[in-house]
């Protein structure tokens, strides 16, 4: 290879000097006015103080250390396996027939539902399906509708440039909506977005509720059918399906009304239930009617997994012994984190301090509710910022889940800690909860 000149062009010397200027001349509306994740941020805070020194027990990311929690495995060595035998080509887009074929199998024998591998559209992780899922159902303007607070959606209505509506919620609703609410929406509305166990409460749906918002979607559907109007279809998010608490039933709207099967979009991933978040192994399950058109947008996204590892998951979700073997033990590991925070929180209410929790039904994630609103704090910035420099507790207010009202309520997350650093975090809590107290 040969090159022109060895003169080395300054890059930095051909910009524009006021980069900002640029930028909104350059970049096309709506994107110059996307924002970055205010978790993300959070969490970049939390890491910058900890390269520091500084001693913080970061409930933040939803994600899993390595440290703490590992993938199953047997996954690991099919990954490697497959590696060494060359399955290192491109995937089909909507994914490889052994793993289609693995999860119609997996939801049929889990959730009794019966689909045929023309529903199943893979992509990397959860989040093309849901991005595809936007773009395929909505065009600008078009009303969409989810509740508060939920992980992402402000930022994909922003994409798509929908009227969107956030559904209020509260803390004795375990921060669903109630069926009237979402049936009061509904008319006009071209996309509901419905996640359990959610992110960030961790709390699950009731079984009636669900029931119900599944029949208002039939019921209005079957309106617009005879109108010859567009449907309004659901983004199901279950990625933490597996990982409900005991005594605690996962529900899908398909199960409870079966009717709702054409309007309805299940979201997938091994992210968390393998603790496979860099794995990059998520589906969309769906009407087959739009499978097609999912498949080629994610096609030309270039959203696919790689082929080892969609080869490795279509062969241990074939294996319904090893995977419940490792969700016990994962369940167990997570349990023992939740069940720490969520004791040791009900004991300092009980001691007249000012938090409190619900109890975790699902996922990685406890809400946490800090009652000093009013009481020496404005904001939940406030808090979150004394908590960090204070306790050394870092934690997501609710506002990061496009929830507006300084409420007290904030995230915490247990994929990332160990229990001993919870232990000392707590007792840290403890004392300066005591301390502002007098």
């Amino acid at each position: 290879m040969s090159i022109e000149s060895t003169h080395c062009v300054d890059i930095n010397a051909m910009l524009p000097r006021d980069s900002r200027a640029a930028m909104r001349q350059a970049v096309a509306a709506p994107m110059c006015d996307m924002r970055g994740s205010a978790i993300l941020a959070t969490a970049a805070q939390v890491k910058a103080r900890i390269a520091q020194g500084a001693q913080i027990c970061n409930l933040t990311v939803g994600d899993f250390s390595p440290q703490h929690f590992h993938i199953p495995a047997a996954l690991t060595a099919r990954i490697q396996q497959m590696l060494a035998e060359g399955q290192t080509n491109y995937p089909p887009a909507d994914g490889v027939p052994e793993l289609k074929s693995a999860i119609v199998g997996l939801y049929k024998r889990e959730l009794g539902l019966d689909y045929g591998s023309d529903s199943v559209c893979v992509g990397s992780g959860a989040r093309p399906p849901i991005y595809a899922a936007w773009r395929l159902f909505t065009r600008p303007g078009d009303k969409t509708l989810s509740f508060l607070p939920m992980w992402n959606v402000g930022y994909y209505a922003h994409f798509c440039q929908t009227d969107h509506t956030f559904l209020p919620t509260s803390a004795e609703h375990n921060f669903f909506p109630t069926v009237d609410q979402v049936a009061q929406h509904l008319p006009g509305t071209r996309l509901i977005v419905m996640n359990t166990p959610l992110n960030p409460t961790g709390t699950a749906i009731d079984r009636d509720v669900l029931q119900g918002i599944a029949q208002a979607l039939v019921d209005e559907n079957r309106g617009r059918q005879a109108r010859g109007d567009a449907p309004c279809m659901m983004i199901f998010d279950q990625v933490y399906w597996r990982l409900t608490r005991p005594g605690v039933t996962h529900h899908s709207p398909v199960r409870l009304v079966p009717e709702c099967a054409p309007y309805v979009v299940h979201v997938d991933a091994i992210s968390k239930w393998f603790t496979g978040t860099g794995l990059r192994v998520g589906w969309g399950v769906m009407p087959p009617y739009v499978q097609a058109k999912m498949k080629g947008l994610i096609g030309h996204m270039g959203a696919w997994a790689p082929r080892p590892e969609q080869l490795a998951v279509a062969w241990l979700l074939d294996q319904p012994t090893l995977v419940r073997a490792y969700l016990d033990g994962l369940q167990d590991q997570i349990g023992a984190r939740l069940d720490k925070l969520f004791s040791a929180v009900q004991d300092m209410r009980a001691q007249g301090l000012p938090v409190s929790a619900i109890r975790p039904q699902g996922a990685i994630y406890m809400s946490f509710h800090v009652d000093l609103i009013g009481r020496g704090f404005d904001t939940n910035e406030q808090i979150r910022t004394w908590l960090l420099d204070t306790v050394g507790l870092a934690v997501v207010p609710f506002q990061a889940f496009d929830m507006p009202e300084d409420s007290g309520w904030f995230r915490m997350s247990v994929g990332a800690v160990g229990l001993d650093e919870l232990d000392s975090a707590l007792e840290r809590l403890r004392t300066a909860l005591r301390t502002r107290q007098g």
